[in-house]
């Protein structure tokens, strides 16, 4: 059993398991999900970064506790993924690493699509002398930002930037992208591969 920690606080438990449920249907994994307390736009900063850590390890305990055999961190930033893995005895994913390393068994020359002002460091360092940029979606402050009409087009808008730089596959750097169902849209639109970071934790764990 996989457990998913969302960094997004919700109430409704069918958005909690939508990122298990991908999982779920492209790899037939068991998963189970949970949300952090008290972040209402998730973490789109150093500030809620740090706020989340003890938050993650805590619910990665917690979902041991109950049975889980790895964790999932569903917040492409990777936040707590060292601090969660001196934690527990169970493997712990993050979803950027996982889409870092995904990207580099396709191309040479990979971009980042994020929210951040910058690529997660963790990303950043994956990718190496691969690394061709970084892009953020014009307008676009928080995951909540992303799953609008002027979120969606700011994001493929930030997208086209990053293929005109070079880009051969492009990381979305924000599980928020999953939500929206990103991935496809943008592969369809631009014709270039586009790494869902929760398809790529699904792989990760699938190969154990």
């Amino acid at each position: 059993m996989l457990g998913m920690i969302r960094v997004l606080t919700m109430q409704d438990k069918a958005a909690i398991d939508l990122h298990g449920r991908v999982i779920e249907q492209h790899y037939g994994l068991p998963v189970t999900s949970v949300c952090i307390p008290d972040q209402p736009k998730g973490i789109y900063d150093d500030i809620t970064d740090r706020e989340a850590v003890p938050k993650i390890v805590l619910a990665a305990q917690q979902l041991v506790e109950q049975g889980c055999t790895s964790i999932g961190i569903s917040c492409a930033a990777d936040p707590a993924l060292e601090e969660t893995r001196q934690a527990v005895s169970v493997p712990v994913y993050g979803a950027g690493s996982c889409a870092a390393l995904l990207a580099l068994t396709s191309a040479n020359r990979v971009g980042v699509l994020t929210i951040l002002e910058e690529a997660p460091p963790l990303i950043r360092r994956i990718l190496g002398d691969s690394y061709i940029g970084t892009e953020r979606p014009i307008g676009v402050q928080t995951t909540l930002d992303l799953n609008t009409p002027q979120g969606k087009e700011a994001a493929m808008a930030a997208a086209l930037r990053l293929q005109e730089k070079g880009a051969e596959v492009i990381v979305l750097a924000c599980t928020g992208f999953v939500t929206m169902n990103f991935a496809p849209e943008l592969e369809r639109t631009l014709g270039i591969r586009a790494i869902d970071p929760i398809v790529a934790l699904g792989a990760a764990v699938s190969v154990r």
